[in-house]
């Protein structure tokens, strides 16, 4: 696949035209193309096997960073995969709202919605405090690893990662690590049901609560039953649903140590995109000083959706566009990153990840029982 695809891609590169309308897209072609393939034949993967193990968003980042590190002199792909790894996953966000039904967050009861929130903030607290402060991670993959395991794993880091201008290496390891470590809770973490004598719904929460991403939620909670499954997945879409405010949060904070209303770019990701005729212009408008183009765009849709402009199956075929998108921008990210910047915050990461998901377990452990009592 890797073959034929990076045949297309450099005949798509040594590809030439006369054609003036042309000349400033033709550098992105390549690393475009080969996103768009590779993410593709992953999404369609992804859904074939549709495993709790496998996540395609993983895979799509670990064959751009398997590519890159290969032959990383190679610039075939370097324009392209820059504009990938930001705009498309941009785009992606901003649709990903048309899925999203607020009312839903009503359904958890205020008690378990403040075990919640409390978990969310806390989790974002403590893995600044452990990863930044105390470990000397950057404030970014500081950030990154606190929304991913705070909220709803990669797809969290993905969205989370343009708003802060993240780089790619953050971005790998903070997806990476976590997706190891979650996926190890799938086999461990219903063992804390016998020991601590916790019911269904009291281990639905706590499954809920502590595990990355939604398909080890569920894999991990109907391991004990079905029950503990639904509660799992109701806090975990409450989580979820707690992403949006945080990327706005975080847009606020970011501007804040800005110095003017510029919008401010990572050179490593969008170096060139500026070339585009229908790049966005640096400077902001009034609206989006605050709040990025696509995180309103995501707020407009989720409210489209929750007042039934756009109904469920609607929003159901763009969440499977914006998933495909997301993989797609995975992949150009991946191909921006060098291994050896992993493997030197690898450990840091790790024990951030370890720290937050101890205290998502004893939050959970330990106020679930009211709310189980209740």
């Amino acid at each position: 696949m890797y073959v034929s695809m990076s045949i297309l891609s450099m005949s798509i590169l040594t590809f030439r035209t006369d054609a003036p309308f042309l000349s400033p897209v033709r550098p992105f072609l390549p690393g475009l193309a080969f996103s768009a393939m590779a993410g593709v034949f992953i999404y369609l993967g992804d859904r074939a096997i549709d495993s709790a193990y496998v996540d395609g968003l993983l895979v799509a980042l670990l064959l751009g960073i398997v590519i890159k590190n290969l032959a990383p002199s190679a610039e075939w792909h370097k324009t392209g995969a820059r504009y990938t790894g930001r705009n498309v996953l941009e785009f992606a966000v901003m649709i990903l709202g048309a899925s999203v039904f607020l009312p839903d967050i009503t359904k958890s009861g205020t008690g378990l919605f403040a075990l919640i929130l409390t978990g969310v903030l806390g989790s974002m607290g403590l893995a600044y405090l452990v990863g930044h402060v105390a470990l000397g991670l950057n404030r970014k993959l500081a950030i990154l690893v606190g929304v991913g395991n705070s909220i709803c794993g990669n797809s969290a880091v993905a969205v989370m990662a343009p708003v802060i201008n993240a780089r790619p290496s953050d971005v790998a390891a903070a997806i990476g690590i976590s997706a190891i470590l979650g996926a190890t809770q799938i086999l461990l973490l219903q063992f804390l049901a016998p020991i601590f004598g916790l019911s269904d719904y009291h281990y639905g929460i706590v499954a809920g609560m502590a595990v990355y991403a939604m398909a080890q939620v569920y894999s991990a909670s109907a391991l004990v039953s079905q029950t503990s499954a639904s509660v799992a997945i109701v806090v975990k879409l409450t989580r979820v649903l707690m992403l949006s405010p945080m990327v706005i949060a975080a847009q606020i904070i970011q501007k804040r140590h800005a110095s003017n209303g510029v919008v401010r770019e990572t050179p490593e990701i969008s170096e060139g995109a500026r070339d585009l005729p229908w790049h966005r212009p640096t400077a902001a408008f009034f609206i989006t000083r605050w709040t990025p183009w696509f995180v309103l765009g995501f707020i407009i849709l989720s409210t489209l959706r929750s007042s039934g402009f756009i109904g469920e199956e609607l929003g159901g075929q763009v969440r499977d566009i914006s998933k495909l998108l997301f993989i797609v921008a995975m992949v150009g990210i991946g191909l921006g990153v060098d291994l050896r910047s992993i493997v030197s915050v690898g450990p840091r990461v790790a024990l951030t990840i370890a720290t937050v998901i101890a205290f998502m377990i004893t939050l959970s452990i330990i106020a679930g029982s009211f709310l189980d009592a209740a």
